[in-house]
Formats: structure tokens, C-alpha cells, sequence
């Protein structure tokens, strides 16, 4: 039996990505169909920022974190560490919640805005999951 291989840390990074989709994508649809049920369509954007970022773009996040657990294996990738891909999770997974949570704010108080800080947060996060998606494309597969 082996010891954990260096894309280890990008596995258990890319599994939580997958159980948070399953969770926006199971909110997300028990939300669209209560908007059905009570005839209510005042949670479109609740519904589709659960089901575009929560289920879709969180399992692109986990898919590439997986592809770059493959490429890890090899050795280590150069700039690509699985401290910035912890913390592009969390990043990614705190602000989220703070988006959707600003859109069922009172407009006209200023808190809505809470939405808009936390969208800018949740657009930082896919720009650290682009510098490392980027940083692994980049490497050869024969790299020394």
C-alpha cells in the first residue's frame, strides 16, 4: 500500500466541489418548484444563481480540480498548490450563499448590495480557479 500521491489534496478539494453541486442543484430544484406550485416567479435570480453557479460552475470547478489531481501525480505543478485551491473553495463557497442571500434583500436600503460585494468576491474565486486551470494547461507532460 502506497503513501497519498501529491494530487491527493486536489481529490478531497474536487469531492466537496461535487457535494456542493449536489446540494444547489437538490435547492435549487425544490426552489423552482415551489416557484411553480405557488404560481411565484420572484426567485428567478435564487433559482438560476443556485442552479448556474451552484450546480454548473461549481462542478466545472470540480472537474478541473480533478484533471489537475491527474496531472499532479506526475510531481508537482509550479504555482499550482493545493493552499490556492483550498482557498479558492472557500472563497467560492462563502460567497455564494452571500450573493444569493443579497438577492432577497430590500431594495432601497442599500442592502442589496450585499449581493453585488459578494458576486465581485464569487468573480475573484473563478479568477484564482482560472490562474491555476491555466498554470496546469501550461506544463508539459514530460516537464522535468
Amino acid at each position: 500500500m502506497s503513501g497519498p500521491t501529491v494530487g491527493e489534496p486536489f481529490r478531497r478539494i474536487a469531492r466537496r466541489y461535487f457535494r456542493g453541486t449536489l446540494f444547489y442543484l437538490s435547492l435549487g430544484l425544490l426552489l423552482g418548484a415551489g416557484m411553480l406550485w405557488f404560481g411565484n416567479d420572484n426567485f428567478q435570480f435564487l433559482h438560476g444563481h443556485m442552479l448556474l453557479v451552484g450546480t454548473g460552475l461549481f462542478a466545472a470547478y470540480g472537474a478541473g480540480l480533478r484533471w489537475i489531481a491527474g496531472r499532479s501525480d506526475a510531481g508537482p505543478l509550479p504555482g499550482v498548490t493545493p493552499a490556492l485551491a483550498n482557498a479558492q473553495f472557500w472563497l467560492a463557497n462563502v460567497c455564494l450563499p452571500g450573493m444569493l442571500a443579497g438577492s432577497v434583500l430590500p431594495v432601497g436600503l442599500g442592502l442589496d448590495r450585499v449581493g453585488v460585494f459578494f458576486g465581485l468576491l464569487e468573480a475573484v474565486a473563478g479568477g484564482i480557479f482560472a490562474l491555476l486551470l491555466g498554470r496546469a494547461l501550461n506544463i508539459k507532460p514530460g516537464r522535468s
